[in-house]
């Protein structure tokens, strides 16, 4: 077993000084920890006008964690738009080739991951993670091209869900808008 610490760079997410609010010229978009989900890669999230330098931007490959509550891993492979984490979350950047980004979110929102996380995490009704216990999670060694295999398995199951619950949501609206169309020229 090997510490995450050893394995990734861990870095907080950015702190805003305020409430964060959409603005339709925003170049970044703010990655919260609300974000975490199934529909993380086509949810709507809020753009500003950055403060920050670059150095604060999410890069494709980097892990998303939730310091907060519920512990949940995305990978971020997003290269659309700029966007930047908020304080509720670590960003995880894989040092190397010796560990395989899709592996590590597989192995963090396992059942053995959520074991770790709750082992070193504090609260009674919200679990909080610090920087420092994150680091110490304990990740099993398995050879990177194992990791490769078995990280891209389950991302592209994750994929897989993400497309069915975005087709779920369409048909949603298709047979909203069907609805209130008929409803409103029946009113006419």
């Amino acid at each position: 077993m090997k510490r995450l610490k050893d394995l990734v760079d861990i870095r907080s997410g950015y702190t805003f000084r305020m409430a964060i609010d959409s603005f339709p010229d925003g170049n970044v978009e703010v990655i919260q920890s609300k974000d975490l989900n199934d529909d993380f890669n086509f949810t709507t999230r809020p753009k500003i006008n950055f403060p920050g330098d670059n150095n604060h931007l999410v890069k494709s490959g980097d892990i998303l964690f939730s310091a907060r509550g519920f512990a949940k891993a995305v990978l971020y492979r997003d290269t659309k738009s700029p966007a930047v984490a908020s304080s509720s979350l670590f960003v995880l950047t894989p040092r190397g080739c010796d560990i395989d980004a899709a592996f590590l979110v597989m192995y963090l929102n396992s059942v053995d991951g959520m074991k770790e996380f709750i082992r070193l995490s504090s609260g009674s009704s919200i679990k909080t993670i610090t920087k420092d216990d994150l680091g110490n999670i304990e990740i099993p060694e398995i050879p990177p091209d194992k990791q490769r295999i078995l990280g891209g398995l389950v991302q592209t199951i994750n994929d897989y869900r993400a497309l069915i619950l975005e087709k779920e949501i369409y048909l949603d609206q298709i047979q909203s808008t069907i609805i209130s169309k008929t409803l409103k020229e029946a009113s006419k």
